[in-house]
């Protein structure tokens, strides 16, 4: 009985510590980006507090079944490195998932900002400002956004742009036009190259 249980408590703990490994990577396999990057910008608090539940919990029972679990592995070798190494693997999850909840709650403020998108006529193009008020310098990378299967999008990147402080975007023929209060004013991308398939 007490096997069966270590068994159980096993799979639920590799489960917690594990199952958001797995997501992430799962998700850069497949397109998960749905509706539109400032939705899926907006679901990444949801997604990290998810994973930092999922973690204390696999790690408070790691910590409180520890004896019960290794007693469900034959080899208690295997059995020391593996619980170990979940140890050390939760313990640097909570240390980069608490960064990352931190640094996306302080400089992910203005989303409006981060996030432009533009629809004109048939072409949809998306600007991701990075770093913006951060410590290095700020660039805008310029996407053409093209829509995918079940309310998807996919990103393909046409530019990457100096930072420019407020601009206005426009499309005349296939020339993609930022216009700004700068010395240099007018930055011109010619997309006749990019179309949606």
């Amino acid at each position: 009985m007490n096997e069966n249980k270590g068994d159980i408590y096993l799979r639920i703990i590799l489960f917690c510590l594990y199952g958001p490994l797995f997501a992430g990577l799962f998700g850069q396999l497949v397109n998960l980006k749905f509706v539109s990057p400032t939705f899926m910008a907006s679901l990444d608090n949801i997604y990290y507090t998810i994973v930092f539940c999922s973690l204390c919990i696999g790690f408070c029972l790691l910590l409180a079944k520890y004896r019960i679990v290794k007693e469900s592995f034959k080899n208690k070798i295997i059995a020391h490195l593996t619980l170990i190494l979940s140890i050390l693997y939760s313990c640097l999850m909570f240390f980069g998932i608490g960064l990352l909840i931190l640094f996306n709650n302080m400089f992910n403020s203005n989303t409006d900002y981060v996030h432009q998108e533009q629809a004109f006529e048939y072409r949809t193009f998306y600007v991701y400002t990075s770093g913006p008020g951060a410590f290095g310098t700020a660039h805008h990378y310029v996407y053409l956004k093209c829509p995918a299967s079940f309310n998807r999008y996919e990103l393909e990147l046409i530019a990457n742009l100096s930072w420019m402080k407020d601009y206005k975007m426009s499309l005349e023929g296939d020339n993609l036009i930022f216009e700004n209060d700068s010395e240099e004013g007018k930055t011109v991308l010619d997309v006749s190259e990019f179309y949606c398939k």
